[in-house]
């Protein structure tokens, strides 16, 4: 029924997206992302559709590669000292800005010094660094007061936020302030920007990629198609039908109820993307009655159900989702079930007598619950529902989603515009490292929304922060989820997959945990 209404709705669209007529030679892919670009500084905003168009105007010193190892991607090569203090690094021969101008030290250092102002990772660098200086034209050095093995993967950021490479006049803006030009180090260089409209990128012919393949952010950034336009669709099945119609080549999430039509088209392809996916959570106030009880939050982890939540967002598409234990994502480095028992099995019978023995009085818990959207409307029904099904009270407070995230700021109590539950999602190559992972500091106020409160949970992180190798960090993240988990940070609700559609005369698609256009071709 729904694949039939949507043909039709398919055939008796016209869209008009402004498409560019141009010459026959040249490779135009043309996709659509959610959302809009509303500004361009990469260190201004977590906004994912941002940092996605960013990889292709700026590079980056390191990269990480599909098996989320760091490795060089602008650097040619690199030392440390024995006494791991001292990094000397070479950029590779023959990079160039988008004006032309050579990456020098000058500018790698300036963009080095404005993103340690600005990422958390960054300035844990910053904390340590004893000086950075330039040792010649392309090659430069980082004195640490003491080892931090870190420092590789700060370079290497992947996420939130990615040290981008700019040119020093322009990596000498203040973070806050608009930046002055666009000019990038990346494969391609901006052609056009209509916020609202489209982004446009051109192939940079000066870039010079890695020789090795494309491995996620890693190897050989090869641009081959001469221009990529992102176009500004608002709704899903006007995009899906640009899609069909030939208008649009890419489209990098379709709605779950479209995907029938899609796939059972042989000219498209359907695939699971990003990698990774989503985790859905369950975030509560710890500074608020009830939930400054420890035994009421673990009585909340028994009253849900995965099975329930991934069920009713995705139905029989089991295929699209999993249940999964751990709070760095399945399917990433840092995976364990460790302490997840409570709300791995559900158990409404035991929520109700930890309720009982932490004296629960019947406290109304207000959840913020959007309705505008239907995954926040949904799965909101369904948070309800387990709550009181286990003896919860609950004041249900049904808003539309920007009073949701501007309301979940209030540190105030529920009368005083405060809160006491809400349900959102990140990325997957956010939640998979605890150093971007925004539920494991435990560090009170200047913790994520929900300001959980622990000493405890605090010297973990810093011992996966300050761990020598990747064997200590693993252990280290196994720490971590035991006691985020014993304090109840947050509640994961299952980890589940967008699909994205294209055209089968386009090939080359990257597995990345991000969007990534390079490497991508398309047939005439």
């Amino acid at each position: 029924m729904i694949s039939k209404l949507i043909r039709t709705l398919a055939a008796a669209t016209v869209l008009s997206i402004g498409v560019v007529a141009v010459a026959q030679a040249e490779s135009v892919l043309r996709i659509r992302d959610v959302g809009d670009i509303q500004q361009m500084d990469p260190l201004l905003s977590t906004n994912y559709p941002m940092r996605d168009m960013s990889y292709l105007l700026w590079d980056t010193l390191f990269a990480v590669d599909a098996n989320f190892e760091v490795k060089p991607q602008m650097v040619d090569t690199f030392a440390t000292s024995d006494d791991g203090k001292v990094y000397d690094f070479s950029l590779r021969s023959g990079l160039q800005f988008h004006d032309g101008a050579p990456v020098t030290s000058a500018d790698v250092i300036a963009s080095i010094n404005r993103w340690m102002g600005k990422d958390s990772l960054g300035q844990e660098i910053a904390s340590r660094l004893e000086k950075i200086e330039a040792t010649g034209a392309t090659s430069f050095r980082i004195s640490l007061k003491e080892p931090f093995s870190q420092l590789l993967n700060g370079l290497g950021r992947m996420t939130a936020y990615p040290l981008f490479i700019m040119p020093e006049r322009i990596a000498k803006t203040p973070i806050g302030e608009k930046l002055p030009e666009l000019v990038g180090s990346g494969p391609f260089k901006l052609a056009e920007w209509q916020p609202g409209v489209k982004f446009v990128v051109e192939k940079f012919e000066g870039y010079v990629p890695r020789s090795e393949p494309p491995s996620n952010l890693a190897g050989g950034k090869i641009a081959k198609v001469d221009r990529i336009e992102r176009i500004t669709i608002p709704d899903d099945t006007s995009a899906l039908n640009a899609l069909l119609a030939g208008e649009i080549d890419f489209v990098t999430e379709v709605a779950y109820d479209q995907l029938p039509l899609l796939e059972d088209d042989e000219n498209f392809v359907a695939s699971k993307k990003p990698l990774l996916g989503k985790s859905l959570q369950i975030v509560l106030n710890h500074t608020q009655p009830p939930f400054d009880n420890i035994k009421v939050r673990q009585a909340v982890q028994l009253a849900l159900n995965q099975q329930d939540f991934m069920a009713t967002l995705l139905g029989e598409r089991t295929d699209l989702y999993e249940l999964c234990a751990a709070i760095f994502m399945c399917g990433a480095p840092y995976e364990t079930d460790v302490n997840s028992d409570r709300y791995m099995n559900s158990d409404p019978e035991k929520a109700k007598a930890l309720l009982q023995e932490a004296g629960y009085d019947g406290t109304p818990i207000t959840f913020l619950h959007p309705t505008d959207q239907l995954f926040q409307r949904d799965m909101g029904t369904v948070l309800v529902q387990a709550l009181r099904n286990a003896g919860f009270t609950v004041d249900d407070r049904q808003m539309d989603l920007a009073t949701m995230f501007s309301r979940r700021n209030n540190k105030g109590t529920p009368a005083e515009g405060g809160w006491n539950m809400f349900l959102t999602a990140f990325g997957g190559d956010a939640m998979m490292d605890p150093l971007t992972n925004p539920y494991v500091t435990g560090a009170c106020e200047k913790a994520f929304v929900g300001w959980p409160c622990d000493e405890e949970l605090q010297a973990r992180w810093k011992a996966f922060l300050l761990a020598a190798d990747e064997p200590a960090r693993k252990e280290a993240a196994v720490q971590i989820q035991e006691r985020a988990n014993e304090i109840v940070t947050f509640i994961p609700m299952g980890q589940y997959y967008g699909v994205s559609g294209w055209s089968k005369s386009v090939s080359g698609m990257i597995e990345s945990p991000l969007q990534l256009y390079w490497n991508v071709e398309k047939q005439q």
